[in-house]
């Protein structure tokens, strides 16, 4: 039953690396209403699908859902590195709507239980992306540069954490920088566009700083990730990426700050404060 539960997790996976897949969220939802009843033997297995459909519904801009997929992941997690990956989700969504002491503290918790370096550099960039936001640069740039100190070998990463090297930290880096207003800084520093899905949001971030640089030529791209639409675009709500028509709103070309930024979103839009877990 695991074993079935796991095939459905990673096909969800590798539908999110994918370039160009669209309503992936319904398909997760569908997933997870449909598994088995909790055992203690699909436990385990039932978190890790919960917390995919968590991070597919986040990138969709299903706030108040994916929220609700972490809240049970962690429920169903049975130990504290199962926790992690929720944890690191939870942590980018709480700073994406802009509640930073939900976000630090979620950091907290995750850094005080992991025994892997190359997963600590991620919680240091999520620490970095609250302290950009509220304009705390110097606190924003060392917790950068941990990460980038962490990423040497580690025989404690789990399997799930391939995805956390030198192009992750790169792209966290750019968007540090661009929400601290430095702009011409991170245009340099985003990493080349690659065409993994769940990466979408970093194209994204690059064509909004160099908009606002005025050094973005030809038309603006299009985005299949709702979240790296709103990114590129500033559009509230759920946003269906779409050509852009004569009469969408034009990218913001103002700096960005803690609004108005690569992370800006509209805060308040989960269920319930994190910190009450």
């Amino acid at each position: 039953m695991p074993a079935g539960i796991r095939a459905v997790t990673r096909l969800l996976l590798d539908l999110d690396a994918r370039p160009g897949v669209r309503g992936l969220g319904d398909l997760a939802v569908r997933a997870f209403r449909a598994a088995p009843p909790v055992t203690a033997a699909n436990a385990g297995a039932l978190a890790e699908l919960a917390g995919v459909a968590g991070w597919i519904l986040f990138e969709e801009e299903r706030q108040a859902e994916a929220h609700a997929h972490n809240l049970a992941a962690l429920a169903l997690a049975r130990d504290d590195d199962a926790r992690t990956p929720t944890l690191l989700n939870m942590a980018m969504q709480q700073t994406h709507v802009g509640r930073f002491r939900a976000a630090l503290d979620l950091v907290a918790r995750g850094e005080s239980t992991t025994r892997s370096t190359r997963v600590r550099a991620m919680f240091a960039l999520r620490r970095a992306r609250v302290h950009s936001r509220t304009r705390r640069q110097a606190e924003a740039l060392r917790a950068v540069d941990r990460a980038w100190a962490a990423l040497d070998d580690d025989d404690r990463a789990p399997p799930w954490a391939w995805w956390i090297d030198e192009t992750e930290v790169r792209a966290h880096r750019a968007a540090v920088l661009a929400n601290l207003g430095r702009l011409a800084e991170a245009a340099g520093t985003f990493p080349a566009d690659d065409d993994l899905r769940f990466r979408e949001v970093v194209r994204a971030m690059r064509f909004r700083t160099l908009s606002a640089l005025g050094r973005w030529d030809g038309p603006p791209p299009v985005f299949t990730s709702p979240r790296a639409a709103r990114t590129a675009f500033g559009r509230a709500g759920r946003v269906t990426a779409r050509e852009p028509t004569g009469h969408d709103p034009a990218p913001t070309r103002a700096a960005p700050t803690e609004r108005g930024g690569p992370d800006a979103a509209t805060p308040g839009t989960c269920p319930q404060p994190v910190d009450s877990l």
